[in-house]
């Protein structure tokens, strides 16, 4: 199975975080040592989605200040 399913599931922090970072590294592919080379376009998603579970692509939140009133 291409997704950790186990891992997406016991992902205790926000998964909108999670699936934001998913779409912007699918913007880096091209840049990545670890992501295979030769796969089929459906594999997209669910390599990024690896990658990211398993932290081989790291992703920092900023917390924003509050905004003025």
């Amino acid at each position: 199975m291409l997704v950790p399913l186990d891992k997406l599931l016991a992902y205790d922090q926000n998964k909108y975080i999670l699936t934001k970072a998913a779409m912007l590294a699918v913007d880096k592919i091209p840049n990545m040592e670890n992501y295979p080379e030769k796969i089929q376009s459906w594999q997209v998603v669910p390599n990024i989605l690896k990658l990211v579970l398993n932290e081989d692509v790291k992703f920092e939140t900023k917390k924003e200040e509050d905004q003025e009133k």
